[in-house]
């Protein structure tokens, strides 16, 4: 092997193995975003406490998804009538330790879902009950 062979081939292996880590890196990113509005969304859609909710919930939504990262974290804000779940986890490497590739704050993200609680059946009963008045309204004048 030449002395430039023996430079550069550890190098393209170093690059690879940053793609493959990074591609995990964005993997777990995009599910936990997916992850943390599905479960900011039903309990916006749920009458009861969104804590209670959210953990009730949090180990199916979550799953096994996440090969590569640790299990993540999530917590849960709800003020008023918005809903915010948190999740942060971080990719199990070591990848580039104590070398220059390796990002400053690691390899942790996290990501949150926002919902807003609508109480879409209350909505949708009233203008269902006020479409019925309007029927019989109109049937009544129909009818001498």
């Amino acid at each position: 092997m030449t002395l430039e062979a023996s430079l550069v081939v550890p190098m393209i292996i170093c690059v690879f193995a940053l793609f493959i880590y990074f591609s995990y890196y964005l993997y777990g990113r995009c599910i936990l975003s997916q992850d943390t509005y599905i479960l900011a969304f039903r309990a916006s859609i749920s009458s009861e406490d969104a804590n209670l909710v959210v953990s009730e919930k949090e180990e199916r939504v979550l799953g096994k998804k996440y090969f590569g990262a640790k299990k993540p974290v999530i917590s849960v804000t709800a003020s008023g009538k918005d809903i915010r779940v948190l999740g942060n986890t971080a990719v199990r490497s070591r990848a580039m330790g104590r070398y220059f590739l390796k990002p400053k704050s690691g390899w942790e993200y996290e990501a949150a879902g926002k919902a807003r609680k609508l109480e879409q059946v209350d909505h949708i009963r009233m203008v269902k009950r006020v479409k019925d008045i309007g029927k019989n309204l109109l049937n009544r004048k129909d009818k001498p």
